[in-house]
């Protein structure tokens, strides 16, 4: 598929798998040429068993749409922020404790989709998001939510639910924007 869309010129690549797919079918790395598909605008790489991503996923400047969910990654690296074109991350059912300051330069987000990982903070970077108007949030480990939050003036969606919340922080109730809190 990937020397195809090479040849091709492709602006999607779907290299995800089936819920049901044998694990040797599953990608446990990205081959090189992966990088070499500059006009990438969509990448599903959902559902393989991918534990680390390369700085090279940097080069791939024009994906404006990245599906990393349920991987088995722990961290991301840090040329993930020079995707400066991206909309859409989904970073659901992985392994992540934390995640990179550089996420803060994808101003173009949309969406955040980081449901079921292991965070237990959020980086501050994230308050420079100004354009995101979905935050998943849901199923990690976070004891307490962040100040910025009340900088996302786009934000319609938030859910919080199944973390180790003890208190909301005052900074909700300026997210008078939000169309959808959801804190089960």
């Amino acid at each position: 598929k990937i020397e195809q869309a090479l040849k091709s010129g492709a602006t999607e690549l779907d290299l995800s798998q089936e819920y049901d797919a044998k694990d040797e079918v599953k990608l446990t790395e990205l081959p090189d040429s992966l990088w070499q598909i500059t006009k990438l605008q969509k990448l599903n790489l959902a559902r393989n068993k991918l534990s680390t991503l390369p700085e090279s996923l940097g080069q791939l400047t024009q994906l404006q749409t990245l599906n990393l969910s349920s991987n088995q990654l722990t961290i991301l690296p840090d040329s993930l922020g020079q995707l400066i074109q991206l909309q859409e991350l989904n970073l659901a059912n992985n392994q992540l404790t934390l995640l990179p300051e550089s996420l803060g330069q994808l101003t173009q987000l949309q969406k955040l989709n980081l449901f079921n990982n292991r965070l237990v903070v959020l980086p501050e970077s994230l308050g420079q998001l100004a354009q995101l108007q979905e935050l998943f949030l849901h199923k990690n480990q976070l004891a307490v939510l962040p100040e910025w939050l009340r900088q996302l003036s786009e934000l319609q969606s938030l859910n919080i639910g199944n973390n180790q919340l003890t208190a909301l922080p005052e900074s909700i109730g300026d997210l008078r924007q939000l169309k959808s809190l959801n804190l089960s």
